[in-house]
């Protein structure tokens, strides 16, 4: 960056004005890509927790395992695949101890967190208790396996009531280790009910694989997220937001006040040239310690950073809703959300002014697909253009797989909530973007300003959309942005994989050209009942999917195959 742009970009405001500060050089945060990479670090950091654990989930299964595969055991006892990872744990602080627990036991967070308990580390577990028509796992049942080992959980419901929006949700998912590490982002750790949508997946998103079979020996659908691990300052806020939301639900419900969490002073600087700032939607009426009428920290920072757009945006998301959802897949039902407004309108305008952009969404979100392609459609009227010259473009994600000689094909869960501007600024959370995103849920991001990390997430994420690299390649690469522990011969490789991303993908608008072949090639593939190559195919509206000759149902878009509703 030349020394003109950074100053012009230091110029801009980026930050919410909320409870928490944008945090310059002293605070780190590092992206973690789809449920493998961020689990297998989850798990690290619990196993090596000495002090405490918090953990606050929209919704948890207590047997999944957190770490899967090679992953796990690396190879045969004796081997110098296990040799290796043995070494691996030693270099990263594990104590001998930690490295029997991990070799010995299925690396579930039951098992994770009770071993924490062990040895002494104070484990708090705070799930949303969902209502049972809105609920994707059991929050009783998962509250009694993880208090079998000794944790201590309560779960949450502070969304209920009659002055609450109708469907409420607690959303956010993070981790606080020791008060020195956060995690923040899409990733829960949960399998939902059913027996799909297994958080834990892998940048191949694969159509079969043995590594996510459920109880019916199925492989559930692929999920594709985005998480963060924050350290320094800024973890010390993500600990604020846990302590306010437990002793908040500690004092309302009677609960005895040794439960309470004490307040600590912040965790040490890390030293770094980020700015940092985690950021919250908290709704009225939910919680005390808020504000009237709540926290749109996240609201504040989307239209603060869409205005800012110079030349680009990268968004992945679950949702693009103009109108609020109320349980219905009508958008005229809904009345329009003031943030998104916001939102759609300053994206437009920059649209109009000459930037690019793309957004990734699901073929098959869970609800409001007419609501998303409502968002699309009010982003045309803002910008025509912009869609008739090829400046924006929407997408979504599918995999293939061959059985009985046949290609069939799934879509790929975006769960994803990831806005990048310009290479020089970026979030990641749980925040979608939608009325509930912004307002009427429970959600926490971490917005950052840094033009490296911006960077390598979209050359990650667009990496692994086109294709352009294997899981292992990926894996290893985001252990070295990590700046985890690496031999000379895994940093030798992922040097290389990074190289060739960038050779490949650093021009930001060439790149959206390469996702726009890639898209409409595997969509031409489809058709003719050819594997994919990649991932990317053009998200298309009813009408759209209709003049293509597709089979869309609005419940399940046009990718799902009739056999796998």
């Amino acid at each position: 960056m030349t020394q003109e742009a950074n100053i012009n970009t230091q110029q801009r405001d980026w930050w919410a004005q909320g409870d928490t500060p944008a945090r310059a050089n002293d605070s780190l945060v590092t992206y973690l890509v789809d449920g493998r990479q961020a689990m297998w670090t989850i798990c690290r950091h619990c196993i090596k927790a000495q002090k405490y654990i918090y953990l606050a989930n929209w919704g948890m299964t207590a047997k999944m395992e957190l770490v899967r595969g090679d992953d796990y055991l690396g190879g045969p006892d004796g081997s110098p695949q296990r040799t290796a990872l043995i070494e691996g744990l030693r270099a990263e602080d594990f104590s001998e101890a930690d490295i029997q627990f991990w070799l010995t036991h299925n690396l579930s967070v039951q098992a994770v967190l009770g071993y924490a308990r062990s040895k002494g580390v104070e484990v708090k577990v705070l799930l949303w208790h969902s209502q049972e028509a809105f609920s994707h796992y059991q929050p009783l049942e998962t509250k009694q396996e993880l208090e079998a080992v000794g944790v201590h959980c309560i779960l949450d419901d502070s969304a209920r009531g009659l002055v609450h929006h109708p469907v409420e949700s607690l959303h956010q998912k993070t981790a606080v280790i020791d008060g020195t590490h956060a995690f923040v982002g899409g990733v829960d750790l949960l399998i939902e009910k059913q027996g799909d949508y297994d958080r834990w997946d892998t940048p191949m998103h694969a159509f079969n694989t043995p590594l996510r079979l459920n109880e019916q020996q199925k492989t559930p659908h692929p999920w594709h997220d985005v998480h963060s691990l924050i350290e320094g300052c800024a973890a010390g806020d993500v600990e604020l937001n846990f302590r306010q939301r437990w002793n908040d639900v500690v004092a309302r419900q009677r609960l005895d006040t040794s439960f309470t969490i004490p307040e600590r002073p912040l965790p040490s600087p890390v030293q770094g040239a980020q700015t940092v700032q985690v950021v919250r939607t908290i709704p009225q009426h939910t919680y005390d310690f808020d504000p009237d009428p709540g926290l749109q920290d996240i609201a504040q920072v989307y239209a603060k950073a869409l205005g800012n757009i110079q030349r680009f945006a990268y968004l992945e998301n679950q949702y693009l809703w103009l109108r609020t959802f109320i349980g219905v897949d009508l958008p005229l039902m809904g009345s329009d959300s003031p943030d998104m407004e916001t939102n759609l309108r300053t994206l437009g305008a920059a649209l109009q002014r000459g930037a690019f952009a793309s957004i990734i969404l699901p073929d098959h979100p869970n609800v409001g697909r007419a609501f998303s392609d409502a968002g699309l459609q009010r982003l045309h009227t803002e910008a025509p253009r912009a869609f008739e010259e090829g400046r924006f473009e929407a997408f979504c994600l599918g995999s293939s797989g061959q059985i009985d000689g046949k290609t069939h094909y799934r879509p790929i869960y975006v769960h994803a909530k990831v806005a990048i501007i310009d290479d020089l600024w970026s979030t990641v959370g749980s925040a979608n973007l939608n009325n509930r995103g912004m307002r009427d849920d429970t959600e926490i991001n971490v917005a950052v300003l840094d033009s490296r990390l911006a960077r390598n997430l979209r050359l990650l994420l667009q990496g692994e959309h086109l294709g352009l690299v294997q899981d292992a390649d990926l894996f290893v690469l985001s252990r070295l942005l990590g700046r985890q522990r690496l031999s000379a011969s895994e940093q030798e490789r992922a040097v290389y994989i990074h190289d060739y991303l960038e050779e490949r993908l650093g021009e930001p608008r060439a790149a959206l050209q390469a996702m726009h072949e890639c898209a409409w090639n595997n969509l031409q593939r489809y058709k003719e009942n050819q594997p994919l190559i990649g991932h990317l195919l053009p998200y298309l509206s009813a009408a759209e999917a209709a003049n293509q000759g597709l089979n869309f149902r609005e419940e399940h878009g046009w990718l799902e195959e009739e056999a796998q509703k």
